[in-house]
């Protein structure tokens, strides 16, 4: 079903919005709640990451009267990704590359009805995170942008917009390092992750304990036991380095230093805009995971030069200026929505 562009009340102005979310896992036992967050964003494309329930995703668009569009991963697992929209569909398409990317290139072009934007396309990603990897990580992410971007130059010119997971720092900004390993030190306290036995800092296992023992854990720190496939695995050794830690400015400096942030510096040389940094100062971190500890940035939108001039606005729904009662426990990444104006 399609319907004409949401207009908001507020200013009358024809507008496009895009929302970006990753679903975590699929959203097993979260669906309501995801529902729910994405109502109320009021998206006109939505694109998902994480699909790893496609009967879940089915729900989400016929919830939301919307067309859905499925990606399968380039590397075989369920990892997919989905575009929704209330747009007529132009044409699709899910570019994989097998050995350069571990998900794949969710492409759509939508019609929008209006003069001043006829068309658009929308490309939705997932990086591979593979922070482990340290360097190779980055390079690896390189890698899966650049074949994005050859993707799109093998058609026409169009306004278009790259948003989803991208799973990298953008230069600039700062990743709140301290409070994340200390944080993971509370979780360690609390019993929520313990020493599993490969070796690592991990989620507590289902069934290792009472199940309302395990929610009574969660509890205790604020998390959902939905949210536990999101709670990192980290090297064990870490666990003395989380607890002395000092939280201070000069820790974090040092910390970030050490980040490799070429993946978003590549698409910033290829002139592509940062939508939220274009609306927000850096010292605005505008961090979108995890909803248990906000640190990062890693969720985007980025509007090539044909589309950037028609930027209205980019928030973080779920941040301070943008609460929701239902982010904190619908996945552990907060939605990125993008409005456009459209005449």
């Amino acid at each position: 079903m399609s319907h004409a562009p949401s207009v908001p009340p507020t200013d009358g102005v024809p507008r496009l919005r895009v929302v970006t979310y990753n679903l975590l896992l699929g959203g097993g036992g979260r669906g309501e709640r995801i529902a729910a967050v994405l109502e109320r964003c009021d998206a006109d494309v939505i694109a998902l990451q994480e699909c790893c329930d496609l009967d879940l995703v089915r729900d989400l668009a016929s919830r939301l009267s919307m067309e859905m569009l499925v990606g399968e991963s380039s590397d075989g697992t369920d990892l997919n990704l989905a575009i929704l929209t209330r747009l007529p569909v132009r044409r699709w398409r899910n570019h994989r590359h097998p050995n350069l990317m571990l998900r794949s290139h969710l492409e759509c072009e939508v019609a929008t009805g209006r003069r001043g934007l006829p068309r658009l396309r929308i490309h939705c990603l997932h990086l591979a995170a593979r922070f482990g990897e340290r360097t190779h990580g980055e390079v690896r992410r390189m890698g899966e942008i650049q074949s994005v971007l050859h993707d799109i130059s093998r058609f026409r010119e169009m306004p278009h917009l790259i948003t989803g997971d991208l799973n990298s720092i953008a230069p600039g900004d700062n990743v709140a390092a301290s409070a994340f390993l200390a944080r993971m030190a509370e979780l360690r306290r609390a019993g929520v992750v313990v020493r599993g036995l490969d070796g690592l800092l991990s989620p507590l296992e289902r069934g290792s304990a009472a199940e309302s023992e395990v929610a009574g854990r969660y509890q205790k720190v604020g998390i959902a036991p939905e949210l536990d496939v999101g709670l990192p695995r980290l090297p064990w050794i870490l666990t003395p380095f989380t607890e002395v830690l000092p939280r201070l400015p000069y820790t974090d400096r040092f910390l970030n230093a050490n980040i490799q942030r070429w993946t978003i510096e590549h698409l910033l040389k290829a002139g592509y805009v940062d939508c939220y940094r274009e609306r927000h100062p850096v010292g605005d971190e505008g961090y979108t995971c995890a909803t248990w500890m906000p640190a990062a940035r890693i969720d985007y939108a980025f509007a090539d030069p044909l589309l950037a001039p028609r930027l209205l606005d980019c928030v973080v729904i779920g941040s301070a200026r943008n609460l929701d009662p239902d982010v904190e426990t619908a996945s552990d990444h907060l939605p990125l929505r993008t409005d456009f104006r459209l005449d």
